[in-house]
């Protein structure tokens, strides 16, 4: 029988087709992840445990700069305490000045410091009766202020009682008392005194004589069960109360999130925590890799912040002037680092790496009061000030400081004190032999060693070899700081 040449060749072509294999045929269409993601499988064993440990670490690196603010708090509360002793009653006061032997982010040796911690979970609420025309503040662990005390807190530099209330306080609050409640239990303590003026140096003693007038005792104790307040001296010895730089960091963590109320923490950043292994009331065992991770983080984040720092903001936010270097730490936010429309890690990071104690009056445009902190890490021509030149700096005639200017040096990786054998990096007007020119400027000078056209009260010595930063200090700041009629010179290197 002969077929139709029509259907011969819809046979010969079904055929065909029936012998190409299954793959050529078209496929449907894959969702993107099928098609980004080992086409849909699971991954290889190795990779995903390389992944997991991958993110591990970014999360700790996340954690250890997020929790930067506390654990700088639980670094100087536990070198205290090692030092001086625990407990509400003990407020040490460094007596003859606080310099580069005690090691704590940029420190201020040209105030007398009362740096006292508590911890209301163990006390309950606490009064602290503060003296008049103190410089100071209470923060909680976060070192988020809880209240000024002084010309900007709500005593008004008259002194008065603070009453520090815990986060899970619902009792009842007496009149008389300026009331906060904080929202951790540990509250850091944070009093200046001013000193006098001297002939060669300035004097300590009434600084000193105010700051001992604190009084600190639990609120609802009779006047027989309140121990006597401790005074220990923390001038001239070493302390260490800088935040761990190894494992430790972990640990301490740890600790505070055991020990401080949920609410302490958003929820959120709980769970970051929780997946390096910190959770509340649980035990942290990590493996030995994971030890070895969170060595890693520990060590690896301090170098990103100190990397954001070194390269400065694309925006030029940190900048204070428009013709000259130095920089606002602060970078025009919040004395809680928030913008317009966001909380600021960077800058927050980079400000705790080397400083401790955030207030609003360090922030706020407060005529006669509050304080201005003018920082530099480069010279005039923008390179970085090194240890190893000789530097001028220009103050201009009429510092805009009612109280006191003063101009320290600190390392550029911790904020402390550059220590040499001259101890004190720093200059201030308290000091009535600092030798002004001609016109009332004041001209400082750093450098290895002093140059022979250089006062000894106007030098401070530097470390060969070693980069550092400077910092303008202005007590009681005014009008010509804010309108910048008055603003310091560059840092120049000299010859």
């Amino acid at each position: 029988m002969t077929r139709h040449p029509t259907t011969l060749t819809f046979a010969l072509l079904a055929s065909a087709l029936c012998q190409f294999p299954p793959a050529l045929a078209q496929q449907p269409a894959a969702p993107p992840l099928v098609e980004q993601i080992n086409k849909g499988n699971w991954l290889p064993q190795t990779e995903a445990e390389a992944l997991r440990d991958e993110l591990f670490y970014q999360r700790a690196v996340h954690a250890y700069i997020t929790m930067l603010p506390a654990l700088n708090l639980i670094g100087m509360r536990d070198g205290s305490e090692a030092t001086f002793g625990k407990g509400y009653n003990v407020l040490p006061i460094w007596k003859e000045r606080m310099d580069s032997r005690t090691w704590i982010p940029t420190p201020n040796g040209d105030v007398i410091y009362s740096l006292g911690f508590l911890d209301l979970k163990e006390t309950g609420p606490l009064v602290v009766a503060a003296p008049h025309d103190v410089i100071g503040m209470f923060t909680d662990i976060f070192q988020r202020t809880i209240t000024d005390v002084g010309l900007i807190g709500p005593d008004q530099a008259r002194g008065g009682l603070y009453l520090l209330l815990p986060p899970d306080y619902d009792g009842a609050i007496p009149q008389g008392y300026f009331a906060f409640k904080s929202p951790t239990y540990n509250v850091m303590l944070f009093f200046r005194t001013v000193m006098g003026k001297g002939a060669t140096a300035p004097d300590p003693k009434p600084a000193v004589a105010l700051a001992e007038q604190t009084r600190i005792y639990p609120l609802w104790a009779p006047e027989k069960d309140t121990k006597p307040m401790q005074f220990p001296n923390g001038s001239g010895k070493r302390i260490q109360m800088m935040y761990p730089v190894d494992n430790a960091y972990w640990t301490k963590l740890k600790g505070f999130v055991d020990h401080e109320p949920v609410s302490a923490i958003d929820p959120e950043l709980r769970g970051v925590l929780a997946s390096i292994g910190i959770v509340k009331g649980q035990p942290f065992n990590p493996t030995a890799k994971q030890k070895d991770l969170l060595k890693k983080a520990v060590e690896t984040a301090p170098k990103m912040i100190l990397a954001l720092r070194q390269l400065g903001r694309p925006d030029e936010r940190n900048l204070y002037y428009n013709d000259r270097l130095y920089e606002n730490v602060w970078a025009g936010a919040t004395s809680e680092w928030l913008q317009s429309s966001y909380l600021d890690v960077d800058q927050r990071a980079g400000f705790f790496q080397i400083a401790f104690s955030s207030a609003p009056a360090m922030v706020m445009h407060t005529l006669g009061a509050g304080s201005k902190y003018p920082t530099t890490r480069r010279d005039a021509n923008g390179e970085f000030l090194n240890g190893s030149n000789t530097y001028r700096l220009r103050l201009p005639p009429d510092a805009p400081a009612a109280l006191f200017w003063a101009v320290t040096l600190y390392n550029i990786t911790d904020g402390t004190m550059v220590e040499t054998p001259q101890l004190m990096p720093s200059v201030n007007s308290l000091n009535e032999a600092v030798a002004k020119n001609g016109d009332g400027s004041i001209d400082l000078w750093f450098g290895p060693s002093k140059r022979a056209n250089a006062p000894d009260t106007n030098f401070i010595q530097t470390i060969n070899g070693r980069n550092f930063i400077a910092t303008v200090r202005l007590y009681g700041t005014g009008a010509a700081f804010f309108d910048q009629s008055w603003k310091p010179d560059d840092v120049v290197k000299v010859n």
